[in-house]
């Protein structure tokens, strides 16, 4: 089984993965698009790597060979990848995420974007409009320990077909909307 984990960064998914690891094949999509080249240039503007989706889908497929195991995809594109059996979303209010990347060193703009983003469910929609298995996880107050443990439970739960028990995650709980735009 492959699940994406995946949300606005800061969300808290390299943590969680980091916990997880003892229990499934986690691929970090940031490191193989740095670390492979994965990507077309730097978007000087924003500081960041313009990843070469093809490259990547090509490169995720080469690394899960094993289709009886569950691998975890971890990065903020993984709900863009095809051949995913499950989509997990994290969530964060906008006004902690935004202390985070702070705390990251993320210039302001940037910090703003990323709270628009999850202010508007960017990430949450892109991934509803690709697949039916999509949950979503808050994690604004959760420590990453308990927010592991959560996550583990829901692969669990996808894992066995025991969809009926993740109906508390389905997507659109969540609207911040007023925190960003007022």
């Amino acid at each position: 089984m492959i699940i994406a984990l995946t949300g606005t960064p800061g969300t808290g998914k390299t943590s969680i993965c980091a916990l997880l690891e003892q229990h499934y094949r986690i691929i970090d999509l940031n490191a193989l698009i740095k670390e492979e080249g994965l990507h077309t240039g730097k978007d000087e503007q924003r500081g960041s790597l313009e990843a070469d989706m093809d490259a990547l889908q090509d490169r995720v497929d080469e690394l899960v060979t094993d289709k009886t195991a569950t691998v975890i995809i971890e990065g903020h594109l993984s709900h863009l990848l095809t051949g995913i059996d499950g989509h997990i979303v994290l969530r964060t209010r906008p006004l902690v995420l935004a202390q985070r990347l702070e705390n990251r060193g993320y210039p302001p703009q940037k910090v703003q974007e990323n709270m628009e983003a999850e202010a508007l469910d960017v990430i949450l929609v892109e991934a509803v409009e690709r697949y039916e298995r999509v949950y979503e996880l808050e994690t604004t107050t959760t420590i990453p320990e308990d927010a592991a443990l959560e996550v583990h439970s829901m692969i669990q739960r996808l894992e066995s077909g025991d969809y009926e028990q993740l109906s508390g995650y389905l997507p659109g709980r969540f609207d911040w909307s007023e925190e960003v735009f007022g």
